[in-house]
Formats: structure tokens, sequence, C-alpha cells
């Protein structure tokens, strides 16, 4: 039985003479070759659990980091994007969440070194440093699922890791690639429906109406002192005449309407996206070679929400001798990213346009209704208003700035030594260079700058780690015996140098730069260090290619623990039988492989603070012009690794010559010493010390299918499916329980359960809202529950659901008839309870004059004995019924039509006359269709369940067109 990487397995009969066998090459073994830890490993020797993500999924999506094309791909993995911001950072969670406070994000390898990744600026909304990364430069992504596959990345793979892969050249013709597309993007899902001008006024006119007629005025007389209080209300009056209904509610003669602001199309525009890469690669035996230059542009669907990328890729190695290879992997990139304010800030245009109603203008208009204009032409905006006082998120996005500059380098030399026939030792330096330039301004004229005559800040932050690694491996193969032993140290140190200033008083409009202001305001910088020592080791065995063992160990040092507690040892074990290839099942034809695999190990967890264990002293604390410093964190010399442990068992099949093929896993993923924020007495000076002591589990099954139904000469289908399930429980923690916002952690509880008031609906006699409340009789709660039209004295109670779903997963098909492609990518999600936020805020019922109201304030309560769920219409109304309770919180399951791709490619005999290799021309939908049990939210919301008045998600329509030379 002959076989090798790469080809096609062949049985030869041994007669005694000397034999010539040529292996012919298998491209479908090839795709079993599986990027793992330090090396490779074909799929069938492998006994860990691994998702593969080719580079057809990632390929052309006009999206600005590879990770959000990772949704639906892979079981296991949980991809939430909820802002639709150029650049925008997206949560990865593998297997659950396995931390209370550290950060539960896995751990990224590009081309064999770890790279730093998040959110590091200090302005943008929303930024991902991994956006740097060209999606089109990537070859695979591995995502190492369990202990067998990432307990070998030991103390940063308790939440899984994520290999990635860039593309190399090959021997051959040197090969040319253009791709070029352009496209269009649009809000994803429609927001909930609000009143317009007209319906708003009205709504406050009908109330003030109603009480003057009570009050014994006259229709006439009680009309006139409606529009006289609801303009007096509502500081604006959007008619054209001080009296603008009659009465009974009916519109004046001659009244008409001057303007209706829909505040969400005048911050919202068609977003624009803009993608080409060039490629080249060849090479020949000893010299392979990859090159590729990149621009993507990005203009959001909000504005002032843009981003643009310049990337560069080079990939070399060289076999210098028959024993000695040396190579590089190179990437360099530079983006530059605008955002507007986000979160709850006024001069937010998503949270501007969501809580303004439309009775406000976007300019300034004279006594006959006319818009205004400056000396230049120009309209004036219009910046009052009684909600957000001197805002206009259209006239401000011309005056403040938020700006985020990265440049980034990625480089890896290596050399690769083979000595001893079976032996290879390969030493590698990464350095992965980040750095970050900010600037922000608040304009003097307009909005948070007003106070001091403007106000300018710059951010300067150096991100600079250094890897060196070194392996040695041993491969060996005798009789029936297959032995491959790594061995490797490795080391890095990671420095982040940061730098923070502030300026204010301007002299006039049109100047931001800092040497212009009048008053330095602050200057900060700090300058961190965290370092990390490892030796590791891994054994896989096989015997007569069906039954597997492995095992791992890895001892790691690291900085950021207390003395006593700065090493951990990790390891794992794992094991794997070929059924398939026992004799009993020998001659059962449609079973093509069929193998089962178990494996059991711990990694660690160190994404906590670099200086979390010490005891440290604060500067800056400066007191009449001299300098002070304070005790600012208690030591805790204890402090050790967060440990996860985890148990993972699975079956793998392929059946009727590959037509069906597919693996099941059930996992068990213990977090055990888990980084807490222990609460402390007020007596300490101090609110809580990090210390371990909680643990967490998160357990549940996974399951893939592949199909391939149909595949003739010119017809191919494949179908993928895969599907997740996932629950959390929290086993221990210092106090019986922890409030954390709208969550409340305790023992035997998910760690995102709900914790809010129940909103019990309204009362029919006088329209007010009710939430439950605990009965107490003589100091004592009776067990029963009774209602309160007070929110405060209301009780919060649990059991209402979690924010994570039950179960997630995706739906993939992809066609091929003759010249013509076509795939179809579905992501779903069901069983997490999201809360809206912005639903609740639109159903206030008169609590926040001139903010925005929903069209469902028209089922409100009118008169005694109404039924409904919506309370009453006051103005200035105190019944706080839109306040946080369950009345907006709502089955968040959903499915998404991720990805629809249509292309055709020439064919080849017209390809010859051209001489080019390739030419394809595609339509591409992304994120085209949404369907949800929940109307009017974004159900893709973050794992809290919570939204933040972020740009919407978008769908793209592109048109695109590669060529190959």
């Amino acid at each position: 039985m002959l076989s090798y990487v790469g080809y096609t397995e062949q049985e030869v009969k041994i007669t005694g003479q000397t034999l010539t066998i040529r292996l012919v090459s298998s491209a479908k073994n090839l795709q079993d070759v599986m990027i793992i830890g330090y090396g490779t490993v074909k799929k069938e020797n492998f006994t860990g659990s691994a998702a593969v993500v080719k580079e057809d999924v990632f390929k052309d999506r006009p999206v600005t980091s590879f990770e959000k094309a990772l949704q639906g791909a892979a079981a296991g993995v949980q991809v939430t994007s909820v802002s639709g911001q150029p650049g925008a950072t997206s949560t990865v969670r593998i297997r659950g969440v396995g931390s209370f406070t550290a950060s539960s994000t896995p751990l990224y390898v590009v081309d064999g070194i770890a790279i730093t990744n998040g959110d590091l600026s200090s302005v943008a909304q929303t930024s991902d440093v991994l956006s740097s990364i060209n999606p089109n430069d990537i070859a695979s992504v591995t995502v190492l699922k369990d202990a067998t596959a990432a307990a070998i990345y030991g103390s940063r793979a308790a939440n899984g890791v994520v290999l990635i892969t860039t593309k190399q050249g090959k021997a051959g013709q040197t090969k040319l690639n253009l791709s070029s597309s352009t496209g269009y993007s649009y809000q994803a899902v429609d927001k909930p429906e609000v009143m317009d001008a007209t319906q708003y006024y009205k709504t406050f006119w009908d109330v003030y109406y109603a009480q003057r007629l009570a009050a014994g005025l006259t229709p006439d007389a009680a009309a006139t002192a409606a529009n006289g209080l609801t303009n007096a209300k509502l500081v604006v009056n959007p008619y054209n005449t001080a009296n603008p209904y009659a009465a009974n509610g009916v519109l004046a003669n001659g009244a008409s309407l001057l303007y209706d602001t829909d505040w969400r199309d005048e911050v919202l525009r068609r977003g624009v996206t803009k993608n080409i890469d060039l490629s080249a690669s060849g090479g020949n035996d000893k010299n392979k070679f990859f090159v590729s230059g990149g621009y993507f542009e990005q203009n959001g669907i909000v504005i002032r929400s843009d981003f643009k990328r310049y990337s560069g890729k080079f990939n070399f190695n060289t076999d210098v001798t028959d024993f000695l290879k040396v190579g590089i992997n190179n990437s360099l990139t530079r983006t530059e990213q605008n955002t507007p304010a986000g979160s709850t800030g006024s001069d937010n245009p998503v949270n501007f346009a969501d809580q303004t109603a439309n009775i406000y203008p976007l300019y300034v208009r004279d006594a006959n209704g006319n818009v205004v204009y400056d000396a230049t032409g120009n309209p004036v905006y219009n910046y009052i208003n009684p909600v957000t006082p001197d805002f206009n998120p259209v006239g401000l996005s011309k005056l403040n700035e938020y700006n985020t500059i990265t440049n980034r380098v990625i480089t890896s030399p290596y050399a690769e030594v083979r000595f001893l026939k079976d032996f290879v030792a390969k030493s590698m330096v990464g350095v992965d260079y980040i750095n970050n330039r900010e600037r922000q301004f608040y304009n003097m004229e307009h909005g948070d700058g007003v106070s001091v005559k403007g106000r300018a800040y710059r951010y300067s932050k150096e991100d600079v780690t250094v890897t060196f690694q070194n392996t040695l491996t041993y491969n060996k193969t005798f009789n029936q015996h297959s032995f491959d032993v790594l061995l490797g140290q490795e080391a890095y140190r990671s420095k982040r140098d940061f730098n923070y200033s502030q300026v204010t008083g301007f002299p006039f409009p049109g100047t931001n730069e800092q040497i212009a202001a009048s008053t330095p305001s602050t200057v900060q910088s700090y300058y961190t260090q965290q370092r990390f020592a490892s030796y590791f080791s891994r054994l896989q065995y096989n015997y007569a290619g069906k039954y597997y063992l492995s095992g791992s160990l890895r001892r790691d040092g690291s900085s950021v623990f207390g003395n006593d507690n700065k090493y951990g040892t990790f390891y794992s074990v794992g094991g794997g039988w070929r059924i398939g290839r026992e004799n009993f099942l020998k001659d059962v034809s449609w079973i093509d492989e069929l193998k089962l695999r178990a494996s059991y190990g711990t990694s660690g967890n160190d994404r906590i603070d670099r200086y979390a264990s010490q005891g440290l002293y604060g500067l800056g604390k400066n007191y009449e012009g001299q300098s002070g410093i304070n005790y600012v964190q208690l030591e805790n010399v204890n402090l050790k690794w967060e440990q996860n442990s985890t148990l993972d068992i699975g079956v793998e099949f392929a059946f009727l010559k590959g037509k069906i093929s597919g693996e099941a896993s059930y996992y068990k993923r213990g977090s055990k010493g888990l980084l807490f924020d222990q609460p402390l007495t007020r007596l300490t000076g101090f609110d809580n010390l990090t210390t371990n002591l909680a643990s967490m589990d998160n357990y549940g099954v996974e399951v893939l299918l592949n199909g391939n139904p149909i595949k003739t000469k010119d017809f191919d289908w494949n179908i993928s499916f895969n599907i997740t399930s996932n629950r959390n429980k929290i086993n221990a923690m210092t106090q019986n329980e922890v409030i954390d916002g709208t969550k409340r952690w305790k023992v035997g509880a998910d760690r995102y359960q709900w914790y809010l008031r129940d909103y019990a609906g309204v009362d029919p006699a006088d329209g007010r809202p009710m939430w439950y409340t605990d009965e107490i009789v003589n100091g004592q709660p009776t067990g029963n529950r009774i209602t309160t039209k007070n929110w405060s004295t209301a009780t919060r109670y649990d059991g209402f659901g979690s924010s994570l779903p039950k179960f997630t997963g995706g739906f993939n098909n992809t066609l091929r008839y003759k010249e013509f492609d076509l795939s179809v990518f579905t992501y779903f999600s069901t069983g997490a309870k999201i809360y809206d936020t912005l639903y609740g805020n639109l159903m206030h019922s008169g609590g926040s004059v001139g903010k925005q109201l929903s069209v469902d304030n028209y089922n409100s309560w009118q008169k005694p004995g109404d039924i409904t769920d919506v309370p009453r219409f006051v103005i200035n109304n105190t019944d706080l019924g839109n306040n946080q309770s369950t009345r907006f919180l709502y089955d968040g399951s959903f499915m998404r039509v991720k990805n629809i791709t249509l292309g055709y490619s020439l064919k080849k005999n017209w390809l010859e006359t051209i001489h080019l290799s390739n030419v394809r021309v595609y339509l591409m939908a992304e994120n085209p269709f949404t369907l949800a049990k929940h109307k009017g939210m974004d159900p893709e919301s973050a794992l809290t369940g919570l939204t933040d008045n972020d740009i919407p998600n978008v769908k793209t329509f592109t048109l695109g067109l590669n060529v190959g030379f």
C-alpha cells in the first residue's frame, strides 16, 4: 500500500522484481490536508475537532474583514456583526462563552505567527484591526475547537484558535489574476415605522384639544388653544399658519405642511463599495512566490462613515540546497477609517435620526417657510430642537471629525533544515507592527465643543509584537507504525506605546490643528509590556492506518500573572479509530469512511490587563501645581490562568462514494479559575479585586452534513448543512449572585440570562402600565405575585430566557451548470431573546417631548374599559411605561441569506483566442434577505441581546470581474 500527501493511495502487488510506480495526483486528498498548530496533518489522521473554510468563502465578498464571511460556514463558530460601519469589529465565539470578565476572543494566527486582534481605536465607534488583512490573500482558515487541536497553543487557546493561511506560489508558469468589483449597499432590515410630521403634531394637538374641551371651552376655542399649546410645547410649527387645526381636528382652510423631515433619510445614503486586486504567483521546483496588491474602498450607508484599505502581500520561499529552505511571508497594509459619533451621543446620526421627530427642520426657514441660505449660497442648518439643543448630525458631519489611520506590517522570515532523513528543524521570527494615529475634533460653532470654543484630540498608539519560534519535527514510518513528533520553543514580547493630547480654544471656525488652540487641556502617555515564554511537544501515532493516538504538552510562562503562578502546564490526549477499515466492514461497499474520535485536554486564557496581578500606583493626580500619586490597584500574587478543560467525542463518515459525508460531535468545555472581580468592602478603599474564583460550563452538539447529490460532466451540485447547540451554566462564584446590568449571574444559571421587571400590561381602568412584584405580608414574601404601577418598586425576575441562541448554523448550496455557477450561503440562529431598545424609546407615551414616536402609539389606551397593551398617552408622561422590562423582550430567532453569487466563466476555446486563462463575471448579493420572528430591528444583536445605536447592518449588491492571464 503506497500513499503520499496529495496523491491517490495505490495498492501494488510485490513480485520480487524492481517496480516503477507513478502516483496519481488527487485533488480530493490534497484538500484533506489540514493546517494545524505548528504543522499539517491528513484529515483522516486527525484526532481533534476543527473546521476548515476554503478561500471560495472569502473570495470577492464585499466585507472589510474575513471573519464576517465565517458566519454560517463552520459548525461551533458563532459570528455576530452588529454594525454596518465599514471596518467594524465582529464578535467571534467558538463553542460558547468561556469567561466572565476576561476576553472570550479566539487566538488568531497568520502563517504560524500569533497576531494582535480586536479594537485598538480610541476614537472610532467600532474598529477592527483584523480589517487590515485582505480576505482575497487568504488561502484557507482553520478553526481549532477542541483540546487536541488547540491545546498546543496552551495558555492562549481557551477560546479556540483561528489559523489563517495566506496564498503561496506554486511551481509552473507565472499566473496573473485581476479581480475588480463595485457594489451598492442599503439598510438590511427596516426599523419600526414612526410618525411623520403631521401625525406627530396631531398626536399632541389631540391631547391638548381634549383637555380644553374637558375644561369647558367651545370646540373653536379649544382648537385655538390646542394650536398655541402644541406650538409652544414642540418649540416649532411645521405648518404655514399658527392655527393649522380647527374644531374636531379638521385641517384649517389654507393650512399646509411646509416640510416633513425624515431624519433617517437625511443621515442615510446609498453605500458604495469598490475593490480591485492584482496578484501574481508562480515559480519553479526551487523558487516559488506570491505577490499581490489590493485597494478596497467602502462608503457606509450613514453619513461620515467610510473605510479604505491599501494592501500588499509578498510570500517567497526557495530551496537553497537539497536540505535548506528559506522563505518569508510579508503583509503591508494601510487603512483609513472615518466614523460618526457612537452610542447615545447627540452627535450620533443614527441615534439622532431614530429619536428626533420629523417636525424639526433640517434647515433654518424664514417666516414664509423658505430655506435660508448663507453668503456662499449654502443652506443654513437648523440646530434648534428640545431633544438635543444645538445638534444637527447632517450639519455636524461637515464640522466634526473622527478619523483613524492604521499602518500594519506582518512579516515572518523563516529557515528550514532537513537532516538525517526524518528530521526537520525550523526557526521563524515574526513581527506584527501596528501604528494607530487618530484625530477627533469638536467644532466651536455647534455641539459638544461650543462651551470651550472647540476641542481637538490626537491619539497615537504603537503596538509591536515580536515572536521567536523554533521547532523540531521527526516523522518516521516503518512497517505499519507511523510517528510524528514535534518539539518546540516559543517566546514573544509585546510592547504598546500610547500618547494622547487634548486642546481647547480655537481662534475661528475652520481651524482644527492643535497648534492653533489657546489652551493645552490634557497630555497623557503610557507604555506597557508583556512577555511570554513557552516550551511544547506533540506526538501523533497511527497503526495500520486504523488506530490513532495523539498527545500534546505545553508549559507557558506569562508576565501578567502573580509571582507564584507565572507558569502553567497544559495538555491534551486524543484517539481515533477508523472502523471503516476493519475487516468486518470491508465488504460494506457503501461505507467510504467511518471514524470514531475522542479527546480531552486543557488550555488557558491570559487575556487580562497586563498588570492585573500587581499593586499599582496611579500618576497624574496633580494638585495645586504639584505632582500627585495614589494607590489604584491592590496586589494579588495568587492571580493565575483561567483554565479550560474540554471533552470532545465525535464520529466522522463518508458514504456512497462521497455522495454523503459529515461529522457529529458532543463537547463539554469546562472553565475554571475564571477571572472575576470580587467585590470588596468599602473600608479597603477599593471596589473589587481580580481573582480566580468562578467556574462555568459550555456544552452542546455539533453536526456537519455534506452532500453531492448530482455530479455529471455538465452539472454539479454540492450541499452543506451545519448546526450547533450550546448551553451555558455557571458552576461556582464567590457570592450567590452578581447583577450585571440586565443580567443576573448565579450558580446553576446561564451567564446571559435576562433579569428584568416583568411587564403586566395596562390597567383598563386608568390606562397606566403595570408590572409584577412579590407580595409581602408581615415583612415576608408569600410566594405570590401582585401588580404595581410603580416601576421602581417592581421586582426583577429571571426565567425569561437567555440572549445566547440555543441553535446556530448554516445551509449552503453550490451549483455548476456548464459555464454557470451559483452559490447560496444561509445562516440561522434560534432561541435567543433580544431587547428592542429603540422600539422602547419610541413608545414613551409622551414622556419625552420632541422625541420620535412609533405609529403603534395609536393603539394606546383612550378611555376606561379599553383593553390594550399600550399605556395611555400623556404629555410629560411620568408613568415610565417604556422603562426596561419584559415589554420589549422578544424572540430573536432569525434566518439570513448571507450571500448569493451567480457567475459565468467564458469557455476555454474562447479564452485561447484572446490568450487568457480564465474570465469570469459575477453578480453577488450580500445579506439580501433576513427573515426574523420579531420585526423592526436587526435580530443580529450583540451577545448581550442589547443594541447600542449602531450603524445598521447592510445588504450589498455587487458586479464583479475576474481575469486570469
